[in-house]
């Protein structure tokens, strides 16, 4: 199901900027009052910097010394033109708010999972084959799930990790339900390939690893750049770690950080360059994958 209503930037600033940074995974590590604290969901960092004044409905990121409405938040996040957010909110469930000073509005916050089944829609069929990856290797780590969001319902494809919460994508979403972590498949290997996303961990295998080789080495998506410091202890273990993370600027200070702490770990992302990620690579090779009928 899809949002009906088409947004236009004064429409869109009304969204409640909390309850849009729930719907996308990310919480608040502190509250006070109106004012709610994150770690920026821009970069990966240990003392939260990104601030919401939800009495304003506005949001400032201290590291970057750059803040403003959701539409800047939306270019800024999605990497997007501002036609292409509010495409992309056109085709999402979001809870509009109206400013009223230091009264805190009530509003449902976050993706709720409703039900999980094999990947069955042939609008998520599609979006795979969009992005080159095969319906039988997607069969072996995604689920379709089903999730309110706002009070409505939606399904996407989703992806688990360890802590029970869901990574969750279709063509027009992408998010999160809680809890969020990073997801780890081991085999007790020596050796571990490090992604940020799974649509890379799944373009990666497509491109580089044979069905029957999916298990000879350990393999661990983060699902987002702040849990790099978590998994610093985990890699810490490995004889060797290659790291597949995005080609921008984000992935370089990530990449550079492991690799400052961990002897082992190398920089694979040669790869796939110039692309900015393994997904980007694969899709841009003219990959030939047909939906069965």
């Amino acid at each position: 199901m899809k949002n009906e209503m088409k947004w236009n930037c004064s429409s869109a600033k009304e969204i409640d900027l909390i309850d849009y940074l729930a719907s996308l995974g990310h919480e608040p590590i502190k509250v006070r009052g109106h004012k709610f604290w994150y770690l920026s969901p821009f970069r990966n960092e240990h003392t939260p910097s990104f601030k919401v004044n939800r009495t304003i409905n506005r949001w400032y990121d201290f590291g970057e010394g750059k803040g403003g409405s959701i539409i800047d938040f939306g270019i800024r996040y999605f990497h997007c033109t501002i036609a292409e957010f509010l495409c992309l909110l056109s085709n999402q469930s979001v809870i509009t708010v109206p400013l009223l000073g230091n009264v805190q509005p009530i509003y449902e916050s976050g993706i709720k999972v409703k039900n999980i089944r094999p990947i069955f829609s042939y609008s998520l069929k599609n979006y795979l084959l969009k992005r080159c990856i095969p319906l039988l290797l997607a069969d072996n780590y995604l689920k379709e799930i089903l999730y309110t969001n706002g009070g409505n319902l939606f399904y996407g494809l989703g992806f688990p990790n360890n802590k029970g919460g869901w990574e969750i994508r279709s063509e027009y979403f992408k998010g999160s339900s809680s809890p969020k972590y990073f997801s780890l498949y081991a085999c007790s290997s020596n050796n571990i390939y490090v992604f940020e996303g799974f649509f890379n961990f799944l373009s990666f295998l497509q491109l580089f690893v044979p069905t029957s080789a999916n298990q000879d080495s350990d393999y661990l998506i983060l699902n987002s750049l702040a849990f790099v410091d978590h998994s610093l202890e985990l890699l810490s273990t490995y004889n060797r770690v290659s790291l597949f993370l995005d080609n921008d600027p984000a992935g370089d200070l990530a990449t550079a950080h492991i690799i400052n702490c961990i002897p082992s770990a190398i920089d694979k992302r040669h790869l796939f360059k110039p692309y900015e990620d393994l997904n980007d690579y694969l899709t841009s090779s003219n990959c030939q994958i047909n939906l069965p009928p």
